[in-house]
């Protein structure tokens, strides 16, 4: 008895659902200063954009990844001919494309190529910016892995003291005497001063403590060399790792001390002692790679100009900056209602690029646009409305103010392809349909990395055309 009475409720529910569907043929209807939103007899009855109703997401990405493959001929001729061919048509074309300034030039990449080809007898730093897409070493982690696979290399880059959200590869323990300042996003305190450093964050100590320092994971192993930025303020501090003391002396001006461990290590502890402030602890190896993540939750991209330079400039310097990766886009849309406040926004972030550039004219500024983001519109998911135009204005003030850019957005898959990931199996984003999972982070980021290497591969077959034939020779 209780099943047919439960087989005669749910179908009276859905004769009361195409009911309401025929009698208010309307989508809405307006009631006491409401809306009421009624489905169409079709939307009922048929699927909504889900993953099961759209390309796979395997199929979305593979897409854009068969623009990197070359094909392999017999003939050294041929071959040149079809190389020549396959790079001109990818930066012109494909969706993985970084788009470069100077008429899409892929030379803008030479300086820190040369660079990373000398990094076996020299140190050479990348910084990702970003927001909370890239917490947890999200994006950065697999770059740092390809980096130093590839180019030499060890360690996780530069940490804070405290990290707010716990690192994927590294562990941090701090006692809550220090307190933490944040140059944007949604995590805690401004400083009163404006310095922050390159990590556009610092700590103020002003007591004894000790930090533990220890390897999570393969990939943040390995501590060879630290190198703590920070300066005294009324008073010395003293910092300690093993036997071996260093003292900042008072002031607020920028310095930073180096301790070699001598063996690797994949833990360490370090003493403070003192009055002042901490920038950062760089570990790595004294040569190669040493790649950076530094998430800024809730941030729009637009702190840098607020931002002392003195210190950031010497810190960045000190590290031989050679690549900035600045990553945002996102936690600009619940700003934005209008194409006039996407401009708007563009040109705040321009400005944040000229600032950094003028910091490290020797540095390739890369931009990483925002991945597609689903909100409900009429009660259906599907991809923020105003985020294509976001993406293709981002591209334009990017290049404009001589900065790379790479849409993520259309390597993805495009419109509505957010959805597609989170249907994944395993998902490759997360339910709330904005952020990657760890396995969707180091999928969009091989194919970062594969964009990057052919520019690389490129700079090596101009190089070795006989005669010194360049592309435009041909």
């Amino acid at each position: 008895m209780k099943l047919r009475y439960s087989i005669l409720f749910i179908l009276a529910v859905i004769l009361m659902l195409a009911m309401i569907s025929m009698f208010f043929p309307q989508p809405s209807l307006p009631v006491g200063g409401y809306e009421l939103r009624f489905p169409s007899f079709d939307k009922m009855f048929s699927h909504s954009a889900t993953a099961d109703s759209m390309a796979s997401a395997d199929e979305m990405l593979l897409a854009a990844e068969t623009s990197l493959t070359m094909q392999v001929v017999d003939s050294a001729q041929q071959a040149r001919e079809d190389s020549l061919a396959f790079y001109r048509n990818f930066f012109a074309n494909s969706p993985t494309r970084i788009c470069c300034p100077n008429d899409n030039d892929p030379e803008f990449f030479y300086p820190f190529f040369e660079a990373l080809d000398n990094a076996s007898s020299s140190f050479v730093h990348v910084m990702h910016y970003g927001d909370s897409q890239i917490e947890g070493d999200r994006i950065t982690g697999y770059l740092r892995s390809m980096f130093q696979k590839r180019f030499g290399g060890a360690g996780p880059g530069l940490l804070p003291l405290r990290q707010p959200v716990s690192a994927m590869h590294v562990q941090q323990s701090l006692s809550d005497s220090v307190t933490m300042y944040y140059a944007g996003g949604m995590m805690g305190n401004r400083a009163p001063d404006k310095r922050y450093g390159a990590m556009a964050q610092v700590a103020h100590v002003a007591t004894r403590d000790t930090l533990v320092f220890s390897a999570k994971s393969r990939r943040g192993k390995d501590f060879k060399r630290v190198t703590v930025f920070a300066c005294g303020a009324d008073s010395a501090l003293s910092v300690s790792i093993q036997d071996e003391t260093q003292v900042f002396s008072p002031g607020y001006d920028f310095q930073s001390v180096i301790f070699d461990l001598g063996s690797r290590r994949n833990a360490f502890s370090m003493q403070l002692s003192g009055r002042g402030m901490v920038y950062g602890v760089n570990i790595s190896d004294p040569n190669g790679v040493s790649v950076t993540n530094l998430p800024l939750r809730g941030s729009d991209g637009t702190f840098f100009s607020r931002i002392e330079p003195s210190a950031m400039k010497a810190m960045l310097h000190q590290l031989n900056t050679r690549m900035v990766i600045m990553e945002f886009g996102g936690n600009a849309l619940p700003m934005i209602s209008d194409s006039a406040s996407v401009n708007r926004w563009c040109n705040f972030f321009k400005a944040q690029i000229g600032y950094v550039r003028r910091m490290l004219p020797q540095a390739a500024v890369l931009v990483i646009g925002p991945a597609d983001m689903s909100t409900k519109v009429n009660g259906e998911l599907q991809t923020h409305p105003m985020l294509p135009y976001l993406v293709q204005q981002m591209r334009t003030s990017t290049v404009e103010a001589g900065a790379a850019f790479w849409d993520m957005y259309s390597v993805m898959g495009g419109y509505n392809s957010m959805i597609a990931w989170v249907g994944h199996k395993p998902s490759w984003a997360a339910s709330d349909y904005v952020h990657f999972t760890k396995r969707g982070a180091d999928r969009i980021s091989e194919v970062l990395w594969e964009s990057l290497m052919v520019y690389y591969d490129y700079r090596d077959f101009i190089s070795n055309m006989p005669n010194g034939t360049s592309d435009d020779e041909e």
